[in-house]
């Protein structure tokens, strides 16, 4: 690859790395000063010593490589919450029901079924508010969620809303099954380690008004949307008008969203690096006049960095857009700087530009995928569009839409499988059916969005508009209804993704250096990712016996190798729980078998008693190692524990909290661990085949 600075790629690699060693690993300050001070120090002696010697060594080398892994880390421990002095969780440890925080609003997200969900950043902590005493105040930092029931909506709070809410924040909750959506790992890795409950009357308004940079930009964007209302916009159309341009996904239903998924159209409805890059090459266009002017390539650059910024304004600066729009920036600079320099080197510069301002980036779904459909885009689609090159400029066209998008299939994939288990196989045909308009219907859409704000858009624009996104919408459903070509429940682990993304970039630098090394790495590659698909069959080849965590019902699972049997308290189909969903795809049950609930079950080796409402527990002769209450059962545990030898007392989510809260009394005093999957999630026994 022409002006590829290998240097540069490999010290951004060596800064990710540091990164990602810095979050899984624990360091003290003292540590890490010791650390980076050591690495700077061998760096400068380095350095020194480079510039008195003709022929340079590989010491050099390997302290630049130190440094910035030193600084990878350096970054994630200033970043990481509890090595902020002022980070609201060394508060929370000490605080009381009468203590207030001041919050600020910062993104709301998607409503869930009972409450709104707002992101808000703490500002402050009072303390003994009363009229005769002023306000003991601390400095705060970190961000919170907060839930607002849906009977307080009227109070209809906006991005930079400042807020006093109670100081009893709690964790957010771990799931409960196997295998299930972590949410508490999901909002961590955007910087959020604690939620609040609240109704209306647990909050004070204190303006409503805020002039901050990101509040006056949901400010526009509200603005936009309730100008576009004016007019005969469909709610599908609007909600699609909303997501596509304005980045807010909130009112997209679950049914339109589902069929984008399946359709290979998904990356559409989320303003990210495709938007970004086409704003980017219709601005390179329209803006071309410019370069004939005194300096006009560096007015022409300062005008598509300001433009795209303030469509990122105009999108709310969330952060997909914020991440999207830096990384084009550095692309679009080099463009028009006209530098001798390689897309590749451009993408990685952005890379470390963004970790260095959030390392929390890393873990984020959106900036995974847009990062490596961009990497495959450059690496891929070049060599792959030069196995056919097309004498006609319409099949020329079309080859290089196709070639883009396979390449960046391939770059996704393996990502994709590992957080969604999916895999829309029509995807090249909704790419080169929808990505040609594309463009005009951003463009178009930017022109209709700001025709409104100002009352000068034609109602004839407004109906070919939403036409224009009617159109898009029926072709989508007419290809996500072609079900047979959606593969899903795919199991893809961690291990496997890590190995399949090796063999693709060995696979990269094969086509490009054909030679025995490049050969002999591709082929070792291939055999990892064998093993590591043994491996995981083998692992899962075990029996296990699961209590389920499921509110108002029971459920219970047995499964042996890729058999999974299930006993419920009601008809209870897999796929219609998503917690069975999961659970079935990680571990590879190809097979499963519902049956009705009774009372003795073998418990992979110990036997286990179901007590359910007809509170029926005497048996003959039997004699449980494990009680599982189920359905609130009006019985004497006490007396039932002393007539047993009880190893383990269940209870799972079908039980009312009171009874839940006497039963725990009662094992604690008679010493028999008690186990609510309510609180500790499923209960899980295992035992390994024969």
């Amino acid at each position: 690859m022409r002006f590829l600075n290998v240097a540069l790629i490999k010290l951004c690699l060596v800064f990710l790395l540091g990164v990602l060693i810095g979050f899984y690993a624990e360091f003290s300050s003292g540590s890490i000063i010791a650390i980076f001070g050591t690495a700077l120090f061998l760096f400068i002696f380095a350095f020194i010593r480079a510039t008195k010697n003709i022929f340079q060594d590989v010491f050099f080398e390997i302290t630049a490589y130190l440094v910035f892994f030193c600084i990878g880390l350096v970054t994630v421990y200033l970043h990481k919450p509890e090595n902020q002095p002022n980070h609201y969780i060394h508060y929370a440890k000490n605080a009381n029901s009468e203590d207030i925080i001041k919050v600020t609003i910062t993104e709301r997200l998607k409503d869930g079924f009972y409450a709104e969900k707002y992101i808000a950043e703490a500002s402050e902590a009072h303390k003994n508010l009363s009229e005769e005493e002023k306000f003991s105040r601390k400095k705060l930092t970190g961000k919170i969620l907060i839930n607002i029931s849906k009977d307080s909506a009227d109070l209809n709070l906006k991005v930079g809303d400042e807020l006093l809410i109670p100081a009893d924040l709690e964790e957010i909750n771990q799931p409960l099954n196997p295998y299930q959506f972590n949410y508490r790992k999901y909002m961590e890795n955007l910087g959020v380690l604690r939620q609040i409950d609240l109704s209306k009357s647990q909050i004070e308004i204190l303006k409503d008004e805020n002039w901050q940079f990101k509040a006056l930009a949901e400010k526009w964007r509200n603005k936009s949307i309730s100008s576009l209302s004016m007019y005969s916009f469909q709610p599908e159309e609007m909600a699609i008008i909303q997501a596509l341009i304005l980045g807010n996904r909130r009112e997209i239903s679950t049914e339109t969203y589902e069929n984008y998924a399946a359709a290979g159209a998904v990356h559409i409805l989320a303003v990210s690096g495709l938007h970004v890059g086409i704003i980017l090459l219709i601005l390179n266009w329209l803006l071309r006049p410019v370069e004939f002017l005194p300096k006009g390539r560096y007015l022409k650059m300062a005008i598509i960095v300001l433009l795209l910024w303030g469509f990122a304004f105009i999108a709310g600066l969330s952060p997909s857009v914020i991440r999207a729009v830096t990384m084009f920036s550095f692309l679009a600079i080099g463009m028009q700087l006209k530098r001798k320099t390689s897309a590749l080197n451009t993408l990685f510069m952005s890379l470390l530009v963004l970790l260095l301002i959030n390392p929390y980036y890393i873990f984020q779904v959106g900036f995974q995928l847009s990062y490596l459909a961009v990497f495959a885009i450059v690496t891929i689609q070049p060599k792959l569009y030069n196995l056919y090159v097309p004498k006609n400029k319409i099949p020329d066209y079309f080859w290089k839409i196709l070639s883009v998008s396979i390449a960046a299939q391939i770059g996704v994939l393996p990502l994709s499988l590992y957080y969604f288990h999916q895999f829309p196989g029509l995807f090249f045909v909704t790419n080169l059916v929808l990505l040609p308009f594309i463009g005009l219907i951003l463009g178009l859409g930017i022109l209709v969005i700001f025709l409104a704000l100002i009352n000068a858009l034609p109602h004839f624009l407004a109906q070919f508009y939403g036409s224009c996104i009617a159109a898009m919408n029926r072709f989508v459903d007419v290809v996500a209804a072609q079900e047979v070509f959606v593969l899903d429940d795919i199991p893809f682990s961690a291990l496997i993704t890590v190995l399949a993304y090796l063999l693709i970039i060995f696979g990269i630098i094969l086509i490009y250096k054909l030679n025995f090394r490049n050969l002999s790495l591709f082929l070792i590659a291939i055999i990892f990712l064998q093993l590591g698909l043994i491996f995981e069959k083998f692992h899962f080849r075990q029996s296990e016996a699961l209590v389920f965590h499921k509110s108002r019902g029971t459920v219970l699972g047995f499964r042996n190798n890729d058999t999974l049997t299930l006993f419920t308290s009601e008809n209870i189909q897999s796929n219609e729980e998503l917690f069975l969903k999961n659970y079935k795809v990680a571990t590879k049950a190809d097979t499963v078998i519902s049956k009705k609930m009774h009372n003795i079950y073998n418990f992979t080796g110990e036997k286990l008693l179901v007590v359910d409402s007809a509170a029926v527990y005497n048996f003959s002769g039997f004699k449980p190692d494990i009680l599982l209450l189920t359905n609130s059962p009006k019985i004497n545990l006490a007396r039932l524990a002393s007539e047993t030898d009880l190893k383990q007392i269940i209870a799972d989510g079908s039980n009312y909290r009171s009874y839940v809260e006497q039963w725990k009394q009662t094992a604690e005093n008679k010493k028999i661990p008690f186990h609510y999957t309510g609180e500790k999630g499923a209960f899980v026994s295992s035992a390994k085949s024969d």
